[in-house]
C-alpha cells in the first residue's frame, strides 16, 4: 500500500509548511499530488498522509489527525489541507503564505480551484446548506484577496494560532460539511477566510457531491443534518440543554428583543452621560 509520510530532505520546522492529506485507494493521484505539494516554489513542506485505504476513517478525522500532530507544539505559523487529487500550480503555497502573511487576521486562505481546462471552477463560496454553492469568476485580470463565507476544504492553508485557538475540525461531520463548519467556527471568533486569486490548484468539481455507495450516501446526510441541527435549527442546544425542550421561537425572539431594547437603553445612559 502506497504510503508517504514525510519529504526525503529535512527541513527547519520554524519554515516548514506540513501539508496533511487525505488518501484514500488512489495512489497514482496520491504520487501527483505529493509531488506537486513537494515542488513548490519558495516554500519547504512536510508531507503527511493519512491513508485511510484500509480503515476508512473518511476526510474529518484524517485531517484532525494531522492538525494534533502540527498545530498545538507552536513549531509551525501554517498548516495546509490537500486532497489527495489537488495539484498545486508551482507557486500556489508560496502565494497563500504571502496572502496570509500581509493580513493577520486571516485564518483560512483558499487558492481558486480550476478544472483541466484551466477555467475556474471555485473562487468562493456561496450558500452552505443544503448542498454547498461555488462561486465562479474570471482570472483576467486577477482580483486581490478577498473575504469568502467559507472554505473548500480541498486546498486550504491553515494559521496554527487559529487552530489553538478554536480547535479541531467538527469530527461529527465526517465526510462533508466540516469545512463550512470550521468557516464559520472561525469567522465567529473573528478570523477572515479568505480568497488568494493568484494561488491556483486544479482539482475535479464535485467529487464529494457524486451518488456514491448507500453507506456513504448515509453519512452524507447525517453530515448535512448535524450541521442545520447546530447552526440553523437550535436543535443541538435543545438537546443539549436543560430548558431545551421547553424553548420555542417565539418565546426566544421575545427574550432578544428585550435584550435589545435594554442594550439601545444603555447605550443612550452612556451617551447622556458624556454630554
Amino acid at each position: 500500500m502506497f504510503k508517504f509520510l514525510q519529504s526525503k530532505t529535512k527541513l527547519v520546522h520554524d519554515k516548514t509548511i506540513p501539508v496533511i492529506i487525505p488518501h484514500y485507494r488512489a495512489p497514482d493521484a496520491l504520487r501527483q499530488t505529493v509531488a506537486l505539494a513537494q515542488a513548490q516554489v519558495g516554500v519547504d513542506v512536510e508531507i503527511f498522509v493519512r491513508d485511510n485505504s484500509d480503515d476508512n476513517i473518511l476526510f474529518t478525522k484524517a485531517v484532525n489527525e494531522g492538525l494534533a500532530k502540527y498545530c498545538f507544539s507552536g513549531a509551525h505559523e501554517y498548516v495546509l489541507v490537500l486532497n489527495h487529487d489537488a495539484n498545486m500550480k508551482p507557486d500556489c503555497l508560496s502565494e497563500l503564505v504571502q496572502a496570509m502573511n500581509i493580513r493577520p487576521s486571516a485564518g483560512i486562505g483558499c487558492p481558486v480551484q480550476i478544472g483541466a481546462d484551466g477555467q475556474p471552477t471555485w473562487f468562493g463560496s456561496l450558500q452552505a446548506f443544503p448542498g454547498g454553492a461555488h462561486a465562479t469568476g474570471s482570472l483576467d485580470p486577477l482580483p486581490k484577496p478577498f473575504e469568502t463565507f467559507w472554505a473548500n476544504g480541498a486546498c486550504m492553508l491553515l494559521r496554527t494560532a487559529m487552530v489553538r485557538e478554536i480547535g479541531l475540525l467538527d469530527a461529527n461531520m465526517r465526510f462533508i460539511c466540516s469545512d463550512s463548519d470550521y468557516s464559520f467556527t472561525a469567522r465567529s471568533r473573528g478570523w477572515d477566510v479568505l480568497v488568494v486569486p493568484s494561488a491556483q490548484v486544479e482539482h475535479s468539481l464535485g467529487g464529494s457531491g457524486q451518488i456514491t455507495q448507500p453507506w456513504l450516501e448515509s453519512v452524507k446526510l447525517q453530515d448535512t443534518r448535524h450541521f442545520a441541527q447546530k447552526w440553523i435549527t437550535g436543535d443541538l442546544y435543545r438537546r443539549m440543554a436543560w430548558e431545551g425542550k421547553s424553548l420555542d421561537a417565539a418565546q426566544v425572539q421575545v427574550t432578544l428583543t428585550q435584550i435589545e431594547s435594554s442594550l439601545q437603553e444603555l447605550a443612550a445612559q452612556q451617551t447622556a452621560g458624556r454630554t
